[in-house]
């Protein structure tokens, strides 16, 4: 990344609250900045406790050394008359409610270890002694087969008789997440995220602050809504607006990103910094003028200028945004780099896409040619698809290419086909068994004449095949009204 991109990333600052710790309307602890700071001192003693338990006797100096280091940082925190309380989820690390970004980061093995252990959430309380903390240590630093064989960590704290302090389960949080997401649905959360993408547009021309709170949680929807409706989100990356290009391309990218990311791993923490440098990759281009962004004819050196430099730009403006993924910027700056390295924009030293970056690469070129703009006509998407097969081995990853390709079929859902038969039919989804073969919904008869809808899968040895991919504006067909 660019000095000026990299210097960019220290105005970021975390967001904090005002001095002095509080409980607010609902007694939610409100932690002061310098509650805040300490915890990643608090997180470091842990990580060495739990180290030290594991290779000595509890009564072994370096452990009791360890355990006094630990609960004096607590200790500080019931003197200022808080309780600490730390949540595991997703891969982050909360204390109260506030995210704390960096140190998601810096222990990241340790969120790991104790969610593995379905360690939800710590919470330190006034009168918790020294004994209490070693016995509990103790318990946090075991085996997760050796709690679940005694019954899970909730139970052996109970039976150990430690007070002060309480763990609660991962499973009940992320029962909860899940069903707050799937009641959100596939089309909802595609439609927040054009909302939310609206929204930083407008706060981004009055130069206001982005919370990163709604982008946090409109990505793990769509994160959520991927993993479980593939399908029925690829369909939704169908939907384009020539007014609002920009904001449509970017759910539709993050949408498709996410569909190819989840195929190659099914980690939380890099599917959810996926889909914000996905949701988020053109942002700089918010600045850009609109006559510019859409000007039929050639641009001027100048206006290609300003074009190249959206990457830099979006970085340096994501990198502002309080508490948000800082992982997502090496996707915003890198998107258009090219898999050979011969994009934009141009650094000192060689360096390879990032793989989370090639994929934003693949889903970006897709729906790019596959929507109309003042100075291109869009193209069928199975047009597309061969073009993408084209630009593989410089332009985009091979392996991710043709990985796209298999997961959305050389005719990908929302494809207006002709069939062999004669009829025409609206492609669904690809079949698992041949690429060439999808399911399809049949929408006329040989003939052309409309009738009655009806699903076929042509891979079931049907005797029918795609003839050839069709323009559905051209034949008046509105493929929303058969989805």
């Amino acid at each position: 990344m660019s000095d000026e991109v990299e210097a960019s990333l220290e105005d970021a600052s975390l967001p904090t609250a005002a001095s002095g710790s509080r409980r607010s309307p609902k007694d939610v602890t409100i932690y002061s900045t310098n509650q805040v700071g300490r915890i990643r001192e608090l997180l470091t003693r842990m990580y060495a406790a739990r180290n030290a338990i594991r290779f000595y006797s509890i009564d072994h100096p370096a452990c009791e050394s360890a355990i006094e280091a630990l609960y004096e940082v607590i200790d500080r925190y019931f003197r200022e008359g808080v309780e600490v309380e730390i949540t595991f989820f997703e891969g982050e690390v909360f204390l109260g409610q506030q995210l704390l970004p960096d140190e998601s980061v810096l222990f990241d093995q340790l969120i790991r270890e104790l969610s593995a252990s379905e360690v939800g959430s710590l919470i330190f309380r006034p009168g918790l002694d020294r004994v209490a903390l070693a016995r509990l240590l103790s318990i946090l630093s075991s085996d997760p087969s050796t709690l679940q064989e005694s019954g899970g960590v909730q139970r052996m704290i109970s039976e150990a008789g430690i007070s002060g302090a309480e763990v609660r389960s991962v499973k009940i949080l992320e029962s909860v997440d899940r069903k707050r997401a799937s009641a959100r649905g596939a089309h909802e959360s595609y439609d927040d995220a054009i909302s939310l993408l609206r929204e930083i547009d407008i706060l981004m021309r009055r130069n206001t602050t982005i919370n990163s709170g709604m982008i946090k949680e409109v990505v793990r929807a769509l994160v959520d809504n991927v993993v479980s409706s593939r399908y029925v989100m690829l369909e939704l990356t169908g939907l384009k607006n020539y007014d609002e290009y920009t904001f449509y391309h970017s759910a539709n990218v993050a949408t498709l990103s996410l569909a190819l990311g989840s195929t190659i791993s099914s980690d939380s923490r890099f599917l959810q910094s996926l889909g914000t440098g996905a949701l988020l990759h053109d942002i700089g281009k918010m600045t850009i003028d609109f006559e510019i962004l859409n000007k039929p004819g050639p641009l001027t050196a100048a206006e290609w200028e300003a074009v190249k430099n959206h990457p830099i730009t979006g970085a340096r403006q994501a990198a502002r945004i309080p508490g948000l993924d800082k992982s997502a910027l090496v996707i915003i700056f890198e998107h258009h780099m090219r898999y050979d390295g011969n994009g934009y924009p141009t650094v000192v030293s060689r360096r390879t896409q990032h793989l989370a970056s090639r994929i934003v690469a693949v889903a970006d070129a897709f729906d790019a040619m596959t929507s109309r703009r003042t100075y291109s006509s869009a193209r069928s998407q199975s047009e597309a698809m061969l073009a993408l097969a084209k630009s593989a081995d410089f332009a985009l990853d091979p392996v991710l290419t043709r990985l796209f390709a298999s997961i959305l079929g050389i005719y990908p859902p929302r494809s207006v086909v002709r069939l062999s038969d004669g009829s025409i039919g609206i492609v669904m989804r690809p079949s698992e068994k041949d690429m060439l073969k999808p399911i399809v919904k049949v929408i006329s008869d040989p003939a052309s004449a409309m009738i009655e809808p009806y699903v076929v899968d042509l891979s079931n040895d049907s005797g029918i095949t795609v003839r050839a991919s069709l323009d559905a504006a051209n034949l008046n067909i509105e493929v929303d009204d058969y989805l």
